[in-house]
């Protein structure tokens, strides 16, 4: 037992009172005052339980009349409270509190009334009072059974530890033990009895006492709990969505490069909900919504920015990018995204090359470690950290000060021996000669003692007296009070272009990336589907300049072989758009290059006339294009293959040297590609054909194309003959010789080339091998027009002219229009 005389603080608050009962009478409130801090002194410090008690009585005796003294006597039934609840008078317990609540109410002030409605559901969870009055309870039926009313209790009783546990005059004692034991069975009451709001407020908490991945997972179980919830009032009719939003912020805390675009997108579409019904969610989660998406568009800038560093000088470029994942990981811990930050300052430290950057690095992982629970990397950081500092010379006083942050995270692990723990800290205690830093060890020091039973109730009192009279000396010094300050902060004063941006350029800018997001996922689900021209995304994209979206398409598992109604593959789309890059990509990621089409032509009754069989290689020398024909080569694009009119590639490449267009160096490299073929044609066993030998051919194809319309044409007059209806026979060959038109309507040189064809179509019943050359050079003539509306369409539309070779092509069901269509004409 302390001798109350020896006592220093105790004898100076005593005179104080002795004197203030004989200057104010007639001000009860200025006595109430120094009493209640007596009586607290006596309770708390020198644990003089029945002392303080009579000096509580004697606060409420001197005020219990006077208005002005309402605060003090709430607080004093308060403390007498607790004290019952102590000594296991819980009907005490329960008037004290009550009365306690009375003069709260009276002193109107709201921090007091909260503090007794939360005092009073303690007390009555702790004496289980709603299971004592249970029959009444259940009889008046008010906001659910005796049963409900405790789980309900519980629940406010792990919602205030929660609050508590972040306060730091309440260090040395375990609330988050408590309020997790408290929630845990209200939780379990909720689940048995399909409260689920109830069940959905006890995650909540659960939520916000817990560290590391498995936040994810209560986040998930909360979504899953939300949906089963029947809203009863306004806050419950929000929880299906405040759901979304913290599953998308445990999401975003987990991320890592990979996942970072769809954390971010996830938070994205919460924020735009929020945008939308702003009452949707509250403003805190609200706002952490916000924050999280501005920390994600500067965290992915800068990383790219340091990624992209291109300094000559490697040290240079080293120290910008250490800046850069600090300036990251500063932010992410400010935001309490500590995982992130736990990451970034692993980046940091990787890129440091001086000891002070080193020592600066591992300090900044340990705080995060310990913001995280992560107790052993956490002493693992401080050992590294004190390694540095010893190298660097530190002094004895700035060496205690890691390693009294390496015993108190030492002792949260709970891998290693309670003794051992206990040794460590002694050691480090009893080597502590300062007074600031015994005063910043003793808090968790006691809690421990306390958690482990290592040391008996007299000697934690002595500790707490020990703590208390260094806390006096501290404040006499105007040293102030730095428990759990010993490392300076780390924060750096680096600023970049980021910082400069406001909040409103971000959410445009991640709006705007949403949108492209959003397109891009469009094309990629959309795998299946197809246009009316039978053409997939695949097919849209090889056409177009965009390549890393290409790339992503077939990374998605596009065929790249699918065919379109006209027979073309998406590399015969990149060939006639002469995007080499693109054709690149789809040759490397398996496309056929000897893919043949199924074009046809149309009449105008949309009757099928003719096939033509064309390849990409084909199609490539058609136009010209020299690298793209040799790189087809290159992936073993077959020269032999011919169309459906015997014409093989070297066959259109002779056609296009004839091109006016082509100045001597293209024609120099046309001629060596004509070579290439003529080579690549041997080696596959076809010999290649001279101009003359092609020209004879196709008279030998034509005059055994007249032989049988001869012969058909016999046929239909024995027929006629026969039949009566010969004039509609008549009619029905004349169809057969209708003209075609197969370019654009608003084109002269079209319609006049298509008077040609027409004229060279009628007179195809003459046989003659001057009007075959006649046909062929019709056939050059078609040639030379379209390829000069295609350099045209360059001058004019530069990147555009493929989109508008691919709109015109829509007008024959979906298949491109192609330079050796003409030649259809003159079979």
């Amino acid at each position: 037992m302390v001798k109350l005389n020896n006592d220093r603080e105790y004898c100076s608050l005593l005179k104080k009172l002795e004197n203030a009962k004989r200057v104010y009478k007639s001000s009860p409130e200025k006595i109430t005052g120094i009493c209640l801090e007596l009586a607290e002194y006596l309770r708390n410090s020198l644990l003089l339980i029945n002392e303080s008690e009579k000096r509580y009585n004697e606060v409420i005796l001197w005020g219990k009349e006077d208005e002005s003294c309402s605060v003090d006597c709430s607080l004093a039934y308060r403390n007498l409270a607790e004290i019952a609840i102590e000594k296991g008078d819980f009907d005490s317990a329960v008037d004290k509190i009550n009365k306690s609540l009375d003069f709260a109410y009276t002193s109107e002030n709201p921090s007091i009334i909260q503090q007794s409605l939360h005092q009073r559901a303690h007390i009555c969870l702790s004496c289980e009072l709603p299971k004592k009055h249970s029959i009444e309870i259940n009889d008046q039926k008010i906001d659910g059974d005796s049963s409900c009313r405790m789980a309900q209790l519980q629940n406010l009783i792990a919602a205030i530890y929660l609050e508590l546990h972040v306060s730091d005059n309440f260090h040395e004692y375990d609330y988050d033990k408590k309020g997790l034991e408290a929630n845990e069975e209200a939780m379990n009451f909720a689940t048995k009895n399909n409260d689920w709001a109830l069940c959905y407020r006890s995650l909540l908490i659960k939520l916000n006492f817990t560290n590391g991945k498995v936040r994810q997972q209560i986040a998930e179980s909360m979504c899953t709990i939300a949906s089963k919830i029947v809203p009863k009032n306004a806050d419950e009719r929000r929880f299906k969505k405040e759901s979304k939003c913290h599953l998308a912020l445990e999401k975003f805390r987990q991320m890592d490069g990979e996942t970072l675009i769809s954390a971010k997108r996830l938070l994205w579409r919460c924020f735009e909900d929020f945008e939308k019904q702003p009452d949707s969610i509250s403003a805190d989660l609200a706002s952490d919504l916000k924050n999280a998406l501005i920390f994600s568009y500067k965290t992915e800038q800068r990383e790219k920015k340091a990624n992209n560093l291109d300094s000559k000088d490697n040290s240079k470029r080293r120290r910008a990018q250490m800046v850069l994942f600090e300036k990251i990981g500063d932010e992410a811990s400010k935001l309490e995204f500590n995982e992130i930050a736990l990451r970034y300052y692993n980046k940091m430290m990787k890129c440091c090359d001086s000891a002070d950057d080193q020592r600066k690095a591992w300090i900044s992982m340990a705080e995060t470690a310990k913001d995280c629970g992560l107790w052993e990397r956490c002493v693992h950081f401080y050992e590294q950290a004190r390694k540095w500092e010893k190298e660097l010379g530190y002094d004895e006083e700035k060496l205690l000060e890691t390693d009294i942050s390496i015993a108190l995270a030492f002792i949260k692990v709970e891998q290693i021996s309670l003794e051992e723990r206990l040794e460590k800290i002694k050691k480090v205690y009893k080597d502590c000669s300062i007074p600031k830093y015994k005063f910043a060890i003793l808090p968790e020091f006691i809690k421990f003692l306390k958690s482990s039973n290592l040391y008996s109730s007299e000697k934690i009192a002595k500790m707490r007296r020990e703590r208390l009279s260094l806390e006096n000396s501290l404040a006499e010094n105007d040293e102030g009070r730095k428990e759990n300050e010993l490392i300076e902060d780390s924060t750096s004063n680096f600023t970049d272009e980021f910082d400069e941006m406001n909040e409103e350029q971000i959410i445009f800018e991640i709006r705007a990336e949403m949108k492209t997001i959003d397109y891009e996922e469009k094309i990629i689900k959309g795998r299946r589907n197809m246009n009316k021209h039978g053409e997939s995304s695949l097919h849209e994209v090889a056409r177009s300049d965009d390549y890393q979206l290409l790339k992503k398409l077939i990374g998605e598992g596009y065929d790249v072989n699918q065919l379109d109604h006209g027979g073309w593959t998406p590399l015969s789309e990149a060939v006639a758009a002469s995007n080499m890059a693109n054709v690149r990509l789809l040759l490397m990621s398996g496309a056929n290059p000897n893919t043949r089409s199924t074009e046809f032509l149309v009449d105008s009754e949309q009757n099928k006339i003719t096939s033509s069989g064309l390849t990409p290689l084909m199609e490539a020398c058609s136009f010209g294009n020299v690298s793209i024909a040799r790189m087809l080569l290159q992936f073993k694009a077959r020269a032999s293959s011919k169309d459906d009119d015997d014409w093989t590639a070297l066959e259109y490449l002779r056609e296009c040297l004839k091109n006016e267009r082509f100045n001597d160096s293209d024609k120099e490299k046309l001629h060596k590609l004509a070579e290439l073929i003529a080579q690549r044609q041997s080696e596959e066993g076809f010999e290649p054909r001279t101009n003359s030998e092609f020209l004879h051919l196709l008279e030998c194809k034509r005059a055994e194309k007249k032989r049988t319309l001869d012969s058909n044409k016999e046929q239909q007059n024995n027929l006629l003959e026969l039949s009566p209806l010969k004039q509609n026979s008549s009619s029905n060959l004349s169809n057969k010789k209708r003209t075609l038109s197969i370019l654009s309507d608003d084109s002269d040189d079209c319609l006049t080339t298509t008077a040609t064809f027409s004229a060279a179509i009628n007179s195809s019943n003459e046989e003659s091998s001057d009007e075959e050359t006649q046909n062929l050079n019709d056939y050059r003539k078609c040639m030379k027009i379209l390829r000069n509306r295609r350099d045209l369409n360059e001058e004019r539309g530069g990147k555009n002219n493929n989109e508008t070779i691919v709109i015109r092509r829509k007008r024959f069901g979906g298949n491109s229009l192609r330079l050796n269509s003409a030649k259809k004409f003159f079979k």
